[in-house]
C-alpha cells in the first residue's frame, strides 16, 4: 500500500467511529410517532434529544377536550439500553405524573409503558410502540 493510501484509509476509519460515536451518544433523539394502547391506538407526539446518558423532551397528551394536547416536559435517563422519563402536567386539578419507561429494539421502534398518576391516585398504564420520523432535507 501506499502512503496516501494507508492515510487515506486512517482518514476514512477515524470518521467512520466518529460518525458512530454521535449516532451513539444521540440514539434517540428525534421526533417519535407515539401509539397508546389504550383499548384503543392514542397517537401522541414524542421529541427526544439524548446527550449521552441524559434524555430530555416532551410528549404532547390529550386532553379532556377533544383535539386539544397539552405539552408536557420530560426529563429522564438512559443505562443499559433502557431509558425512563418523567413529567408532570401542571395547571389541573389533579396534577397528573407521567412516566415512561422503555427501550430501543432492534428493528428501530421504541417499546414500553406509559404510568400516569395524580393525587387521587393511577389514571392508567398503558403500552406503547413509537417510530421515529424521518429528518426533512
Amino acid at each position: 500500500m501506499t502512503r496516501n493510501t494507508t492515510t487515506m484509509l486512517a482518514v476514512l476509519a477515524l470518521t467512520a467511529g466518529l460518525s458512530a460515536q454521535k449516532k451513539a451518544d444521540s440514539g434517540l433523539s428525534g421526533t417519535w410517532n407515539m401509539g397508546l394502547e389504550a383499548g384503543h391506538v392514542i397517537p401522541v407526539a414524542l421529541v427526544l434529544k439524548q446527550d449521552s446518558d441524559a434524555l430530555t423532551g416532551t410528549i404532547s397528551m390529550p386532553t379532556q377536550r377533544a383535539g386539544q394536547t397539552v405539552d408536557v416536559p420530560l426529563k429522564g435517563t438512559v443505562s443499559n439500553g433502557a431509558f425512563t422519563l418523567s413529567g408532570t402536567v401542571e395547571g389541573a386539578k389533579d396534577p397528573t405524573t407521567i412516566e415512561i419507561k422503555g427501550k430501543l429494539n432492534d428493528e428501530g421502534i421504541l417499546e414500553g409503558r406509559v404510568a400516569m398518576s395524580g393525587t387521587s391516585g393511577p389514571h392508567g398504564d398503558m403500552a406503547y410502540t413509537a417510530e421515529r420520523l424521518k429528518e426533512r432535507k
